[in-house]
Protein backbone atom coordinates (compact mmCIF):
# COMPACT_ATOMS: atom_id res chain seq x y z
CA UNK A 1 0.00 0.00 0.00
CA UNK A 2 1.82 3.64 -1.01
CA UNK A 3 0.01 6.29 0.47
CA UNK A 4 0.84 9.75 -0.27
CA UNK A 5 1.38 13.08 1.53
CA UNK A 6 -0.19 16.75 2.40
CA UNK A 7 -2.09 17.89 -0.73
CA UNK A 8 -0.81 14.77 -2.81
CA UNK A 9 -2.35 12.30 -4.86
CA UNK A 10 -1.84 8.49 -6.05
CA UNK A 11 0.63 9.47 -8.67
CA UNK A 12 2.98 10.95 -6.18
CA UNK A 13 4.28 7.11 -5.21
CA UNK A 14 4.51 6.48 -8.90
CA UNK A 15 7.98 6.23 -9.76
CA UNK A 16 8.75 4.29 -6.39
CA UNK A 17 6.09 1.78 -6.84
CA UNK A 18 7.54 1.09 -10.33
CA UNK A 19 11.15 0.75 -9.10
CA UNK A 20 9.63 -1.76 -6.30
CA UNK A 21 7.54 -3.61 -9.11
CA UNK A 22 11.24 -4.19 -10.89
CA UNK A 23 12.65 -5.70 -7.96
CA UNK A 24 9.44 -7.74 -6.76
CA UNK A 25 7.46 -8.38 -9.78
CA UNK A 26 4.76 -10.61 -8.32
CA UNK A 27 3.90 -7.85 -6.00
CA UNK A 28 0.96 -6.15 -5.99
CA UNK A 29 0.19 -2.17 -5.24
CA UNK A 30 -2.43 0.07 -3.97
CA UNK A 31 -1.60 3.75 -5.05
CA UNK A 32 -4.08 4.59 -2.46
CA UNK A 33 -6.45 7.70 -3.83
CA UNK A 34 -9.37 8.01 -1.20
CA UNK A 35 -7.70 11.01 0.76
CA UNK A 36 -6.87 13.21 -2.00
CA UNK A 37 -9.34 15.75 -1.75
CA UNK A 38 -9.01 15.82 2.06
CA UNK A 39 -5.28 15.80 3.55
CA UNK A 40 -5.94 18.88 5.21
CA UNK A 41 -8.87 17.60 7.27
CA UNK A 42 -9.38 14.68 10.33
CA UNK A 43 -6.09 12.33 10.34
CA UNK A 44 -8.64 9.67 12.01
CA UNK A 45 -11.51 10.78 8.87
CA UNK A 46 -8.38 10.29 6.12
CA UNK A 47 -7.30 6.89 8.27
CA UNK A 48 -10.90 5.17 8.32
CA UNK A 49 -11.10 6.33 4.50
CA UNK A 50 -8.01 4.50 3.82
CA UNK A 51 -8.65 1.36 5.82
CA UNK A 52 -12.05 1.18 3.99
CA UNK A 53 -10.21 1.40 0.74
CA UNK A 54 -7.40 -1.22 1.61
CA UNK A 55 -10.16 -3.65 2.64
CA UNK A 56 -12.62 -3.22 -0.58
CA UNK A 57 -9.03 -3.43 -2.54
CA UNK A 58 -8.02 -6.91 -0.66
CA UNK A 59 -11.39 -7.90 -1.35
CA UNK A 60 -11.86 -7.05 -4.86
CA UNK A 61 -8.19 -8.27 -5.61
CA UNK A 62 -7.46 -10.92 -3.05
CA UNK A 63 -10.16 -13.55 -2.71
CA UNK A 64 -10.30 -16.18 0.16
CA UNK A 65 -6.80 -16.94 1.67
CA UNK A 66 -4.89 -15.49 -0.93
CA UNK A 67 -3.49 -12.64 0.69
CA UNK A 68 -0.23 -12.22 1.29
CA UNK A 69 2.24 -9.60 3.56
CA UNK A 70 0.54 -6.27 3.72
CA UNK A 71 3.23 -3.95 3.61
CA UNK A 72 3.19 0.32 3.67
CA UNK A 73 5.13 2.55 2.34
CA UNK A 74 4.29 5.98 3.21
CA UNK A 75 5.18 9.84 2.73
CA UNK A 76 5.14 12.63 4.64
CA UNK A 77 1.47 12.88 5.85
CA UNK A 78 0.67 9.55 4.62
CA UNK A 79 2.80 7.94 7.75
CA UNK A 80 0.28 9.65 10.10
CA UNK A 81 -2.62 8.42 8.05
CA UNK A 82 -2.06 4.78 7.92
CA UNK A 83 -1.34 5.26 11.50
CA UNK A 84 -5.05 5.94 12.04
CA UNK A 85 -5.98 3.10 9.51
CA UNK A 86 -4.62 0.24 11.42
CA UNK A 87 -6.90 0.01 14.46
CA UNK A 88 -9.46 -0.51 11.58
CA UNK A 89 -7.64 -3.23 9.79
CA UNK A 90 -7.42 -5.79 12.56
CA UNK A 91 -8.65 -8.88 10.48
CA UNK A 92 -5.44 -8.50 8.44
CA UNK A 93 -3.11 -7.80 11.50
CA UNK A 94 -1.35 -11.47 11.13
CA UNK A 95 -0.41 -9.86 7.53
CA UNK A 96 1.47 -7.15 8.30
CA UNK A 97 5.31 -7.04 7.38
CA UNK A 98 6.81 -3.59 6.79
CA UNK A 99 5.98 -0.35 7.80
CA UNK A 100 7.82 2.60 6.23
CA UNK A 101 7.31 5.96 6.55
CA UNK A 102 9.79 8.85 4.28
CA UNK A 103 9.78 12.38 6.36
CA UNK A 104 6.61 11.34 8.08
CA UNK A 105 6.12 13.59 11.16
CA UNK A 106 5.65 11.22 14.06
CA UNK A 107 6.96 13.69 16.74
CA UNK A 108 5.15 16.53 15.38
CA UNK A 109 6.49 19.06 13.34
CA UNK A 110 9.87 21.32 14.72
CA UNK A 111 8.72 24.59 15.08
CA UNK A 112 5.36 23.15 17.37
CA UNK A 113 6.45 24.14 21.69
CA UNK A 114 6.94 20.35 23.10
CA UNK A 115 8.05 20.47 26.65
CA UNK A 116 8.83 17.03 25.87
CA UNK A 117 10.94 17.31 22.86
CA UNK A 118 12.80 20.63 24.08
CA UNK A 119 13.65 18.42 27.62
CA UNK A 120 14.79 15.36 25.33
CA UNK A 121 16.87 17.95 22.96
CA UNK A 122 18.47 19.66 26.36
CA UNK A 123 19.47 16.01 27.85
CA UNK A 124 21.00 14.84 24.16
CA UNK A 125 22.64 18.22 24.34
CA UNK A 126 24.06 18.17 28.05
CA UNK A 127 24.98 14.45 27.65
CA UNK A 128 27.20 15.05 24.73
CA UNK A 129 29.17 18.08 26.56
CA UNK A 130 29.41 15.75 29.42
CA UNK A 131 30.61 12.52 27.40
CA UNK A 132 33.09 14.69 25.23
CA UNK A 133 34.63 16.59 28.11
CA UNK A 134 35.66 12.96 29.32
Amino acid sequence: MMVHGFQGNSNDMRLLKNNIALLFPEAMFLCSSSNEEYTEGDIFEMGVRLAQEVNSYIAQYCPGSSLGKISFIAHSLGGLIVRACLPYLEDHKEKFHNYFTLSSPHLGYMYNPSTIFDAGMWFLKTWRKSVCLQ
